[in-house]
């Protein structure tokens, strides 16, 4: 016989399990982004057409994931007491795949017309990407620890936070250098694209962090 709690208990794993998985898709995207970044530094176009293509394939894993973790939050009924806050939590997790798809296509995009970049702002897309690796990775570590450990998984999300800041100067100060850098507007209108798309991913980071901060109460 399996008692309400151990069937709450048992939902809760599993989706769990379900929303990390999602997340190491989410790593593993945004580490095909960084590898762009580099590739379109050193004008390895190649390079990036192929981690645009993976990025793609992994993509549409995510979403077969979703309706995955969408089932279980179904088939869950009324046994689980947070239903609505999973639900949140991979709509957001949802939302930065859709952000680093976007980023990606964007990056493509410059790499196929063959763009030249100015140097300065190049070094910021690889400084804003790596803290935003970093700030997504301890995103990932936090959803881990939600499993075994709830203060260590809060105690995460304040890297989050703080990521999210470090990530907000740099958008900034590489906004500046973008607009006072002397290229073409379509160069500068697409970055202002690539840079926009990292804040709000970075935004939607954060609000899974509070999300998970909920979960762990």
């Amino acid at each position: 016989m399996v008692f309400p709690v151990e069937s709450e208990d048992r939902t809760m794993r599993n989706l769990l399990m379900l929303s990390q998985d999602h997340m190491r898709l989410v790593i593993e995207m945004f580490r095909k982004v960084l590898v762009m970044i580099d590739g379109l530094k050193k004008g390895d176009y190649k390079m990036v057409d192929e981690n645009f293509m993976e990025i793609g394939k992994l993509h549409a894993d995510s979403l077969n994931l979703k309706r995955s973790i969408l089932k279980e939050l179904h088939e869950s009924g009324g046994v689980l007491v947070n239903r609505e806050d999973f639900y949140r939590l991979i709509s957001k997790s949802r939302d930065l795949t859709d952000y680093i798809e976007s980023i990606a296509y964007r990056i493509g995009a410059i790499s196929s017309k063959r763009w030249k970049v100015p140097k300065e702002v190049l070094d910021g897309l690889v400084k804003i990407s790596d803290a935003s690796f970093q700030t997504l990775t301890r995103l990932r570590e936090s959803l881990i620890s939600l499993s075994f450990n709830a203060e260590k998984a809060i105690e995460l999300t304040k890297d989050v936070d703080e990521g999210e800041r470090t990530v907000d100067e740099i958008y900034r100060n590489l906004y500046m250098t973008l607009f006072t850098s002397k290229t073409e507007l379509p160069i500068i209108l697409s970055v202002k694209d690539v840079l926009e798309e990292f804040d709000l991913m970075i935004d939607a980071a954060e609000e899974e962090a509070d999300l998970i901060r909920l979960l762990a109460l």
